[in-house]
């Protein structure tokens, strides 16, 4: 059957297979090469067409990649903000509880009825029955007194006008009048 089939030409059935075989080998559609069917620059057989760098299956890879990037890149963003967040808020939670058992231990001292007469007598100044207050006047205490920071006459029975006329004298360092100031008609009937 081999050399039946050597010596004699193949039988064609129809003009389907025929046409493959002539762009196959490149005698039907080559250029310029002589029909010798070595192809173009694409290799042989080729259609002479170069191959791109790229492939679409690449160039679609590609762009799924920078989806992904693009649409993880702001929760990755938040992701790490919200941790320094935390971090922060850890911190001030630390110092929250520190203020809270501080604040824990004056309750329990204020719960002492020893302590609670120590602070009276302290802040309030308070006495017990029986007692006697005193009070030393340093340079804190000037204000209440005179300008030399002794204390003047009571000042219970003067007016209220009389009251506020020193206040303001001690506040300038003007020295206290003598007699409170009398009320006038105008500013001539003084100067007469």
């Amino acid at each position: 059957m081999k050399s039946e089939a050597e010596g004699s030409t193949p039988r064609r059935l129809s003009a389907v297979p025929t046409q493959r075989q002539d762009a196959a080998s490149g005698s039907s559609r080559s250029s310029g090469d002589g029909g010798s069917g070595s192809g173009g620059p694409g290799g042989p057989g080729g259609t002479g067409k170069k191959r791109t760098r790229y492939t679409a299956r690449a160039a679609i890879l590609m762009l799924v990649l920078c989806a992904l990037v693009l649409a993880l890149a702001y929760p990755l963003q938040q992701y790490f903000s919200q941790g320094s967040q935390i971090d922060q808020l850890k911190q001030q939670n630390s110092e929250k509880r520190a203020e809270v058992e501080q604040l824990r231990q004056q309750l329990t001292q204020w719960q002492d009825p020893d302590y609670v007469k120590i602070q009276a007598r302290l802040r309030l100044h308070y006495v017990f029955p029986g007692e006697t207050g005193l009070r030393l006047l340093g340079a804190g205490d000037a204000a209440t007194g005179g300008p030399d920071g002794t204390l003047g006459p009571s000042e219970g029975s003067s007016a209220w006008y009389a009251q506020l006329w020193n206040s303001v004298t001690a506040a300038t360092g003007a020295p206290p009048p003598t007699s409170t100031p009398s009320v006038t008609a105008g500013p001539s009937a003084t100067s007469r």
